[in-house]
């Protein structure tokens, strides 16, 4: 049993005994002192059984306050203004601190039928006829004042537990956002990177095979181990990045440019309208899109001229990747096992940004068009 629980027990148990004390002191009473014995025997056993709650249940709880308001009450009115009135009081305040409404209405009507019958019993007049049930009546407010003071406790409790509830979601919620974003941005890079390594080696191997050219085999190896470290720099910048401020989208498009020329391709960025500052969602999905559109452009159309053109508009912000010289459609791709990457990936990661992306040929070659509003 808690402290707390323990000491209201003993304070309840030492009130029992100094009412005891004062009704065994107690002086001039109406009735016999044998009816009067049973009922303080009365009253205190179902005053035990309340405190101690044996058995438990609510059968037991109201039947006990019930014996506590008819026998108290009875005792009190025959033994006039003594303190087994604190019988019914007590009765009615727990009863309706606790009991259902059906309970308390009960035990109230027996509690004061009890005092009221008390008081015919000693001819005590209608000042105590009235005065009774104002006690009853005032005892009962103070347990309605102490129910609702529980029911808002509880109420408080529930709330707090919903809130901690909600914020442990919120906090799971944003756990799995996060490992989201970092899993899509590492897929990315690593997917551009190999991409950009099986063109080199399939170059290699070429030389090697058909033309014996050993020195042009060893620059393209060169060239797979700049690639290899250049995407495991950008693997990092790509982590940095999340937990810091995006790089403006020209500076990334630039630098996406500079690796694409640094593995024997063509390629020139074309900017149009007045550069602002775009949200971390909308420059990364424009920026992976150009990344993965020049990947494409290197494995299916190698030695062609590739144009990235960005356009910063009134109500939109896109960007456009234009190739030559197509040799086979991207989209076959995204028909493969890759794990949603190719353009199925790149519209995914559109469609989060709020945008959308278009892909086909074009009177110039192979054009992927990515426009997300800004």
């Amino acid at each position: 049993m808690p402290v707390s629980a323990r000491v209201l027990v003993l304070a309840r148990l030492v009130g029992l005994g100094l009412v005891d004390v004062e009704v065994a002191l107690g002086g001039s009473h109406a009735g016999p002192d044998a009816l009067l014995a049973v009922l303080a025997v009365i009253a205190n056993v179902a005053t035990l059984v309340w405190v101690f709650e044996r058995p438990r249940g609510v059968w037991s709880r109201a039947g006990a306050l019930g014996a506590m308001g008819f026998a108290g009450g009875l005792l009190g009115a025959l033994q006039h203004g003594s303190p087994a009135l604190a019988f019914p009081g007590v009765a009615a305040a727990a009863a309706v601190a606790d009991c259902s409404a059906l309970d308390a209405l009960a035990i109230l009507a027996l509690a004061l039928v009890a005092l009221e019958a008390g008081v015919l019993w000693a001819s005590l007049g209608a000042s105590a006829a009235v005065g009774y049930p104002t006690i009853l009546i005032g005892a009962a407010l103070v347990g309605l004042t102490r129910r609702q003071y529980v029911a808002q406790g509880r109420a408080a409790e529930a709330l707090v537990e919903q809130t901690g509830r909600t914020e442990s979601a919120t906090r799971r919620a944003a756990a799995l956002d996060e490992r989201t974003r970092i899993a899509r941005e590492i897929h990315d890079v690593l997917a551009h990177a190999l991409g950009g390594l099986a063109v080199q080696l399939e170059a290699t191997e070429l030389l090697l095979a058909e033309r014996g050219d050993v020195e042009g085999a060893l620059d393209r190896i060169r060239g797979c181990q700049r690639t290899a470290r250049e995407g495991l720099e950008e693997a990092r910048r790509a982590v940095a990045a999340l937990r810091s401020d995006t790089p403006p989208l020209i500076e990334s498009l630039t630098k996406l440019l500079d690796a694409h020329h640094r593995q024997g391709a063509q390629g020139e960025l074309l900017v149009e309208g007045t550069q602002r500052e775009l949200s971390p969602e909308v420059t990364l999905a424009l920026m992976r899109t150009a990344q993965e559109a020049l990947t494409n452009a290197r494995r299916h159309a190698p030695g062609s001229a590739v144009q990235v053109r960005l356009v910063y508009e009134a109500a939109s912000t896109s960007v456009t990747v234009t190739n030559d010289a197509v040799l086979r459609s991207p989209a076959a791709v995204s028909a493969e096992p890759t794990g949603g990457y190719g353009l199925t990936g790149m519209r995914e990661r559109l469609e989060l940004a709020g945008g959308r992306l278009a892909a086909g040929p074009g009177p110039d070659g192979w054009t992927v068009h990515a426009e997300v509003p800004t």
